[in-house]
């Protein structure tokens, strides 16, 4: 009877669902791109409020910095959404800041 109950529970969290990154998805129009700081780093600014799923102290953008996987794809898109002037996607970290401020971990834009 223990050995069953062990093998069940041991059953039941192999097959548990395992999420691959906590993230949040806000959609929103870009008003300003900034960038500076000494660091090559960016942010982006939008119209709607800022997600800030983990809590960071500066809310007041969505950062990617250059040691990121996908910096360079990130800020391009960045770029692309600000002159387009349309609403884009933007996936932020549910548990990490960057230098105080709501990890970017992808762009998407929307035709």
């Amino acid at each position: 009877m223990k050995t069953f109950a062990i093998i069940t529970i041991a059953l039941s969290l192999g097959t548990a669902p395992v999420v691959a990154s906590a993230q949040t998805m806000r959609t929103g129009t870009i008003t300003m791109v900034r960038t500076g700081w000494n660091v090559d780093a960016f942010a982006i600014v939008t119209a709607e409020p800022i997600a800030n799923p983990a809590g960071c102290p500066s809310a007041d953008g969505y950062l990617s910095q250059k040691e990121a996987p996908g910096y360079s794809t990130y800020y391009a898109a960045a770029l692309t959404g600000y002159l387009a002037g349309k609403p884009a996607v933007f996936t932020v970290h549910d548990a990490q800041c960057e230098f105080g401020r709501p990890k970017l971990i992808g762009i998407n834009l929307p035709r």
